[in-house]
């Protein structure tokens, strides 16, 4: 029997397709419920029809959930429907191997387990446990028929060659894409894409996942139908037979079983990309969706060379090596990097990429002031001057000084930085975090400061930084100097001069 692999926390576990109705986003809220049990997190109104949802790592902790969840798998059983929110869908699998767990009169939620072939422990969910937890609501599902999505209720059994029977709608960009699931390894829920010497044609980068630096790659530029914008870090992993390439998107909508779909040849239009697209299908209540031809990605040479370039982040004696910059020779970087440092991460717009800095560069940080003395003289830079602890402080637009030229009302907070002779306020637009660096280039550092803005404000390179006290992936940022930037804007007879 073909199962469908999920993650939850960092367990692997395993449902028979053919109690898979389908696979949905899980949204920011779900609905309360007039009623609560252990792991019972609300319910999602999954068009129209109100399903309970589940959180299994919450059953001993009755009204919390460990964390937040990407996807809730809507399960059916006996004409009976639960949602169960997991992480991610690591693809499907036909078990070998099964072993039994528990013993006679014991009820778990786990009936067996089987090692996969990367060699994970996956746990089998017994559906029918799962619907009779004490306190758990179910509904009854209210299709005709009562079918799961993904096989036969009766024979309980999908053979091999039905596996192209579900289908992952995704978006991207204004294009509305569909995916055979059998190529998804797993889904990607945040693609942060940093720039490579593999970036050409369709590949837009390198992304981590999984403990490795894999490509990322454009399926719109790949079929001819434009090109995905930065914003988009959504996407899904696609399994090739040396390794593994991050497919970009914008959104991923559903799982859905290709019979709800209805399947319309493409004409024969000579366009660039055409051979990656096999179709239209339809979906009723959602519409028409292109077909990417997963036979001709899969068997594209590019995509393929690029699916056995995953670099590890660790090597042989398990030490941690940063993931490689555009133009860096990985022989020559190993070896050379230092970390530690403690930086604070911001924004100097909406929407901007994020900067970091030294945090001991930074004296303090402000609310950005009501009231300030503007300079009649002063040009969008510099904004005015204001008091703080007996200092007369210039008030600097950070966006402005470094070309951006976004207006002071998305100004939010000032960062205090010490000059030798007094302070300065740089205007930024949002606080990010408190981030240690775990790799950084000595050589960059080691560059001379110089004494004109021009020298202070070239002062920036990329580092590595991880969140402090969190879990989530390293990332390449902007280091700034805001130090050389305040001592280049406020020379020491500039501050004496000043006066409100």
């Amino acid at each position: 029997m073909t199962h469908g692999l999920f993650a939850i926390g960092q367990a692997c576990v395993a449902l028979p397709l053919t109690a898979v109705r389908e696979v949905t986003p899980c949204p920011a809220e779900l609905a309360a419920l007039p009623t609560s049990a252990p792991g019972l997190l609300g319910a999602v109104n999954l068009r129209g029809q109100v399903i309970p949802v589940l959180d299994l790592l919450a059953l001993d902790r009755p009204g919390e959930s460990p964390g937040g969840h990407h996807v809730i798998v809507v399960i059916l059983h006996g004409g009976r429907l639960l949602g169960l929110a997991v992480d991610g869908v690591h693809g499907v699998t036909t078990p070998e191997g099964l072993r039994e767990v528990g013993g006679p009169g014991q009820r778990l939620p786990v009936s067996h387990t089987f090692t996969s072939t990367d060699g994970e422990i996956v746990s089998v969910l017994d559906v029918e446990i799962l619907f009779t937890l004490p306190g758990i609501p179910v509904v009854q599902d209210d299709r005709a028929g009562g079918e799961g999505a993904f096989g036969d209720q009766v024979e309980h059994r999908l053979e091999a060659a039905d596996l192209s029977g579900s289908i992952l709608l995704v978006r991207c960009a204004e294009h509305l894409l569909a995916v055979n699931i059998e190529a998804v390894h797993t889904i990607v829920p945040r693609v942060q894409v940093r720039n490579s010497p593999l970036r050409q044609g369709s590949c837009r980068g390198v992304t981590d996942y999984d403990g490795a630096e894999v490509p990322v790659f454009d399926p719109l530029m790949l079929a001819g139908l434009g090109e995905l914008s930065a914003h988009d870090t959504e996407g899904v992993a696609i399994r090739f037979h040396e390794g593994v390439v991050v497919m970009l998107l914008s959104e991923v909508l559903e799982l859905i079983p290709a019979s709800a779909a209805q399947r319309f040849p493409l004409p024969a239009v000579p366009v660039a990309g055409r051979q990656y697209l096999d179709g239209v299908v339809r979906i009723p209540g959602r519409g028409d969706f292109l077909s990417l031809a997963v036979p001709e990605i899969l068997g594209h040479p590019d995509l393929n060379a690029l699916s056995r370039l995953n670099t590890p982040h660790a090597n042989d004696n398990g030490e941690a090596v940063p993931a490689q910059r555009s133009g860096e020779d990985p022989q020559e970087s190993a070896g050379e990097a230092r970390a530690g440092g403690t930086y604070l991460t911001f924004s100097v717009y909406p929407g901007s990429k994020d900067l970091a800095v030294p945090l001991d560069q930074v004296v303090e940080i402000l609310p950005f002031p009501e009231r300030f003395s503007v300079l009649q003289a002063g040009d969008d830079t510099v904004l005015g001057l204001f008091t703080h602890r007996d200092n007369v402080v210039p008030l600097i637009r950070l966006a402005a000084l470094l070309g951006l030229g976004h207006s002071p009302e998305h100004s939010q907070y000032l960062l205090l930085v010490s000059t030798r002779p007094g302070l300065v306020g740089l205007a930024v637009h949002a606080l990010r975090a408190i981030e240690r660096s775990v790799w950084e280039d000595p050589a960059a550092s080691s560059r001379p400061a110089g004494s004109s803005l021009a020298e202070a404000l070239d002062r920036r390179w990329m580092i590595r930084l991880a969140a402090i006290g969190t879990s989530d992936e390293p990332r390449m940022l902007s280091r700034i100097d805001l130090a050389a930037i305040g001592a280049a804007l406020v020379p020491p007879a500039a501050l004496a001069a000043a006066s409100l």
